[in-house]
């Protein structure tokens, strides 16, 4: 079997391009000229020494992702459920609460059942100079109690992993966070394609992929894919 060499940083730029490209055609973000990636690649550089994730899937493909996605739908208000260490919760933030913004977003909430990883996670989004976010120890699911004097919310990274449903929990975790979203609201999903979790989140593709639904694409981004969907704006 063949192994093909990592991407440069200029072509994991191209891809990522067209990727968006891809999204902007589907429905699911704002078509923009170009991507800043020099603020991204600047924002990497910020991180790197002042940030600790001991282990994660983010390929930095998929970071170009969170961080172009977080700069063209710009959501005041954004909910990371399954936040873990904060890698993810960062660049999907970046641009509205990070230290080199391009917007003012108004609260990044984050929520996890794992205290360790909540309190590393508090302690990266300090070092990286981010502002208006939280993290939290909490049950997503309990979306009432997170969400109070909150919201809407005008986007939701779902990533939870539970120890016996694992990812089949999505979509009984959207189904808690829908009458607390924004019309329009940008709806992600991370490892959507992994093989493993292939058949347990397969009826949350399908949900997304109907009424109530603007428009959902799925994007294969690395083994894992995260898939975007837009809520309704009409309700």
């Amino acid at each position: 079997m063949t192994t093909l060499p990592p991407l440069t940083s200029r072509q994991a730029d191209a891809l990522a391009d067209r990727l968006l490209e891809h999204c902007a055609a589907a429905g699911v973000l704002p078509p923009a000229a170009g991507e800043p990636w020099e603020e991204f690649h600047r924002l990497r550089a910020h991180l790197t020494p002042r940030v600790d994730v001991p282990m994660t899937s983010l390929t930095p493909l998929l970071a170009r992702i969170l961080f172009a996605v977080g700069g063209r739908a710009r959501p005041a208000r954004i909910a990371v459920l399954g936040s873990y260490a904060g890698n993810l919760m960062m660049w999907l933030t970046a641009q509205g609460f990070g230290p080199h913004r391009s917007y003012e977003g108004l609260e990044a909430l984050g929520a996890d059942v794992d205290e360790e990883a909540v309190a590393l996670a508090r302690r990266n989004l300090v070092a990286a100079g981010f502002r208006g976010t939280s993290v939290h120890t909490a049950d997503a699911f309990d979306a009432e109690r997170l969400s109070k004097g909150r919201g809407p919310f005008d986007a939701v990274l779902i990533d939870i992993d539970e120890p016996v449903r694992r990812k089949a929990g999505y979509l009984p975790l959207l189904r808690r966070w829908l009458p607390h979203l924004a019309p329009g609201a940008l709806v992600l999903a991370h490892d959507v394609l992994h093989p493993r979790f292939a058949g347990e989140l397969k009826n949350y593709l399908d949900f997304v992929s109907g009424p109530g639904f603007a428009a959902s694409t799925t994007l294969p981004v690395d083994e894992c894919g995260v898939a975007l969907s837009v809520l309704d704006p009409n309700g």
